[in-house]
């Protein structure tokens, strides 16, 4: 038969909170039991601390996460059917002032077909030239007047790029962005770079005027 031990002390300053016995047996094993029910509640508390550490981190994280993303957005410049619809408008009265009947086409950056009119008594073909003008324009992100500039100075291999090189197509810019081109084909290609350099400025932004 074991013969219990045990003996207990009180913490000087700690209060009846901290008092402590510690039971055991003759052979010596002591177990450490304490005495108020305020001891046994300071370890749940502990990792409830822990735990709310660990929800304020991941929330900073995931705050850092969301203003990574949103600086990575990026703002696009699109030409939509309403500008597309300027465009037009503003090629057809150009086109009419120069008694000068056209097929105009005005595409986005893809080189995709947003818009199109064949005026009265235009040449079937002129419809085709006007879309690949434009396309041209769009995907080259330059007028078609300089690649037939460049083939016309010896540069022939443009002739195998399998594009429309001829003048009348012209990039619409936006703040210096391509959003899109137009293209006309009528009388001459004079007259179809004249009408397609107006239209493609009816989107200008207009010059900035002083304030009083």
């Amino acid at each position: 038969m074991r013969e219990a031990l045990g003996w207990c002390s009180d913490v000087p300053g700690r209060a009846k909170a901290a008092r402590t016995c510690i039971a055991g047996s003759a052979d010596g094993n002591a177990i450490a039991q304490p005495q108020h029910p305020r001891a046994a509640k300071t370890l749940p508390k502990r990792n409830q601390f822990a735990v709310t550490k660990l929800g304020i981190g991941v929330g900073i994280l995931a705050t850092v996460f969301c203003l990574s993303v949103r600086a990575q957005t990026v703002n696009v410049l699109v030409l939509d059917q309403g500008g597309a619809q300027t465009i037009l408008q503003a090629a057809r009265e150009s086109a009419q002032q120069r008694n000068a009947p056209s097929a105009i086409a005005v595409v986005d950056p893809a080189g995709d077909l947003l818009a199109f009119q064949r005026m009265d008594g235009v040449r079937p073909a002129s419809a085709d030239l006007a879309i690949d003008k434009a396309r041209t324009a769009a995907r080259l992100r330059r007028p078609t007047a300089e690649i037939e500039d460049s083939i016309n100075q010896g540069r022939t291999a443009f002739v195998t790029a399998n594009i429309a090189a001829l003048r009348g197509g012209v990039p619409i810019r936006i703040g210096g962005e391509v959003v899109g081109a137009v293209g006309v084909a009528g009388m001459s290609k004079e007259t179809d770079t004249g009408i397609a350099t107006a239209a493609a400025a009816a989107l200008s932004p207009l010059p900035n005027t002083p304030h009083n």
